[in-house]
């Protein structure tokens, strides 16, 4: 009964020994690239979320100015699949959607769209020194011919981990807000 507490205190006395002995770090901390890592991701967060302040916002050139100059993005809100360049085309593209969502259609050609509210619901970052990358998830409210609309939209996002400026930003609506929803049965 006497050799289990005597071999517990020889296997913590060896444990103790061999990591005061062996190079390197500890067993339990935590990788150094990952706390190198950690101040790129941050900041690339609070671009994205002044970005999305911005967007909420209805500010085109706000918007613009945290892009690179040869941004690449994508609006499908804004039915526009392609992939497109420039942050000059960029600042225009939000224009036109800006301006789609704030002017009313006195002529009644087209849908009245009346701008909201942006809610950030979650962001996350991955990266490192070079690039991050930053996925988030939002709700989009507008008023589309005088009924709510609340638009769950994804996001991605590559920023240049030095100029702290977006490389890239793809605009994803969660749900097909583009179709026609389907309609009661008769009955």
């Amino acid at each position: 009964m006497r050799t289990r507490p005597t071999l517990s205190f020889a296997a913590l006395a060896l444990v103790i020994v061999c990591t005061a002995v062996l190079p390197g770090r500890p067993a339990f901390a935590q990788d150094s690239s990952i706390k190198a890592a950690a101040p790129y991701e941050r900041h690339a967060k609070e671009t994205v979320r002044a970005w999305i302040a911005a967007f909420g916002a209805n500010d085109a050139d706000k918007c613009a100015s945290y892009f690179e100059q040869d941004v690449q993005f994508r609006m499908e809100a804004a039915l526009d699949r392609n992939i497109e360049t420039g942050r000059e085309n960029a600042r225009q593209q939000l224009h036109k959607l800006f301006d789609r969502i704030t002017r009313a259609h006195p002529t009644g050609t087209g849908p009245t769209v009346q701008a909201g509210t942006v809610r950030l619901l979650e962001i996350d970052a991955v990266g490192g020194s070079k690039e991050v990358l930053v996925i988030t998830r939002r709700i989009d409210s507008f008023t589309l011919n005088g009924r709510p609309f609340h638009l769950p939209v994804g996001s991605f996002f590559r920023v240049n981990a030095q100029s702290g400026k977006i490389q890239e930003w793809l605009d994803i609506p969660l749900i097909d807000f583009n179709r026609n929803p389907p309609r009661p049965a008769a009955h």
